[in-house]
């Protein structure tokens, strides 16, 4: 984990470019530096290369992998162990819900995600940092 001064470092693994780039604005206006990736395969890279603090990944992603992939393969990976995931989903069901935990999402946020839910994430995500608990909810 990094400084707990410093700013978060987060991950946006979402296919719909327009989306993407908007949520990378908000989590900039709240102290983030955010990346972007379009597609599952890519946001594993990223997310193995730059560690991300917090990811937060579209479940339902065109190719070979989506959101419950990616989510699984974070946690099996131990350099990611205190990174955080959020899923970000259109289907707002239990079922959809379930799955994203099981597969090891912290967070499910329905679309379109509330400025109110990414700054009360954030401050979770920084309230384990200044302590220096492990990143992950449980």
């Amino acid at each position: 984990m990094s400084d707990p001064t410093s700013p978060l470092n987060a991950l946006i693994v979402e296919d719909n470019r327009d989306l993407a780039r908007l949520f990378s604005d908000l989590l900039e206006v709240l102290g983030c530096k955010a990346d972007v990736e379009w597609n599952a395969i890519a946001g594993l890279e990223k997310a193995d290369a730059t560690r991300p603090d917090i990811i937060f990944c579209d479940i339902s992603m065109p190719g070979e992998k989506n959101g419950f992939d990616v989510a699984r393969e974070v946690r099996a990976n131990p350099q990611l162990a205190h990174t955080w995931l959020i899923a970000v989903t259109g289907y707002d069901n239990q079922e959809t819900c379930d799955r994203a935990l099981a597969a090891g999402f912290d967070r499910v946020f329905p679309k379109p995600v509330k400025f109110a839910q990414m700054q009360a994430v954030l401050n979770d995500v920084r309230g384990k940092r200044r302590n220096g608990a492990d990143g992950q909810q449980s």
